[in-house]
């Protein structure tokens, strides 16, 4: 299922290209933040990470945390930039932060810490 979501979100980073308010993407990388999906996207980087090793043994342990480091710094970021339009078509600024209240509160804690 990470995977699935994962070749999603690159395959929707390549199809979108309009630009959105600084105000809306600074919510929207709030958003992002509070949730977990950034550290689930991390986990998700380490474990095909793991998955890719094994395959290229031939790389340097520097280089493999290079890609995930570029990955990780650079593209992520890159990526929620591409898909922000997609995010403002579906859901206000004003939605946002009521999402964002959401997950700042007991029950959004606990269901971001749970949500796999």
């Amino acid at each position: 299922m990470k995977r699935l979501s994962f070749l999603l979100l690159i395959f929707c980073h390549f199809l979108v290209t309009a630009q959105v308010s600084e105000s809306y993407q600074n919510t929207l990388n709030e958003m992002i933040r509070v949730s977990g999906t950034g550290e689930a996207f991390i986990s998700s980087v380490q474990q095909m990470k793991k998955m890719f090793k094994a395959q290229f043994a031939d790389l340097k342990d520097e280089d493999w945390n290079s890609i995930e480091e570029y990955i990780n710094k650079e593209s992520f970021p890159n990526l929620i930039n591409q898909l922000s339009p997609v995010y403002q078509k579906h859901l206000s600024e004003e939605d946002l932060k009521t999402i964002i209240a959401f997950y700042n509160s007991e029950a959004g804690k606990k269901f971001a810490e749970k949500t796999p």
